[in-house]
């Protein structure tokens, strides 16, 4: 390998980090400043050949999209809603304030719910906001009029806007996967693709290593695995598949808190 080969290499891996970083951010909160820092992630990567170029540009598109919702503006104005009648429980118009535009939330992401193709992974991301904005109408309706805890509250307002935050930018991060994947293959990387969602279906997730894709599920408990275990199937370029393997989960093991972690990132 030659010096500017090697340079080249470099520099690939870094815009590489740097776009699993901007995913990895975006997973852990989403919001304008993690969206827009994708954006900025995806548009230094240098397009080598036409197919990295179209999942590029798939993706930029996606993450665009994501930082222009108007799903940002109604969640803003219900944390505010929520922030500020906390700060002055006794006021009626801060608690009805505060109930209007939890309402307006939850309605705005049921509409959203409703589009896609069912049992996608999007969609799935929508489903959840629309479970949690409801809980969470229901909950702050209680707190104004008496009858639920701070605590209460507190974890169902976190849930709902939790799950509002990941399903806007949720098409967009499955879009930055895969252009980072096309990225890494079309500049002679060693592809090592991120976990990617799967829709409804036998399998939960997937994730790209070298040519080959490896597909995931989680099991529940049963004799032989009392903690439930993970069934990893191998499918190589050509389309052919591995036997299944099954690995047990330990219930404070590494293997297990490994897991959640990545089932909490899609």
């Amino acid at each position: 390998m030659t010096i500017r080969t090697c340079d080249v290499t470099i520099k690939a891996r870094s815009l590489l980090t740097a776009g699993q970083t901007a995913v990895r951010a975006a997973e852990a909160y989403g919001s304008l400043a993690t969206v827009r820092g994708l954006d900025t992630a995806l548009a230094a990567l240098p397009l080598i050949d036409d197919q990295a170029d179209r999942a590029v540009n798939s993706a930029m598109r996606a993450v665009g999209n994501a930082e222009g919702s108007e799903t940002w503006q109604v969640l803003d104005a219900a944390e505010r809603g929520v922030s500020a009648w906390l700060h002055t429980p006794d006021s009626e118009e801060l608690g009805r304030a505060a109930i209007l535009a939890v309402a307006e939330l939850a309605v705005h992401v049921t509409v959203l719910s409703n589009q896609g193709c069912k049992g996608s992974p999007e969609r799935r991301a929508w489903d959840r906001a629309h479970l949690d904005g409801a809980a969470a109408l229901s909950a702050i309706v209680a707190a104004v009029g008496g009858t639920l805890d701070g605590k209460g509250l507190d974890r169902a307002m976190t849930q709902c806007f939790d799950s509002v935050r990941r399903a806007v930018p949720y098409h967009a991060l499955i879009q930055a996967r895969q252009a980072l994947v096309e990225f890494a293959r079309s500049v002679g990387l060693f592809v090592v693709g991120m976990r990617q969602p799967m829709p409804d279906g036998l399998w939960e997730y997937a994730r790209r290593l070298g040519s080959a894709v490896h597909l995931f599920r989680v099991e529940p408990p049963n004799h032989a695995h009392p903690y439930g275990y993970v069934q990893v199937q191998r499918i190589a370029q050509d389309g052919s598949g591995s036997p299944v393997r099954s690995f047990g989960l330990y219930s404070f093991g590494a293997r297990r808190k490994a897991l959640d972690v990545a089932r909490r990132r899609i």
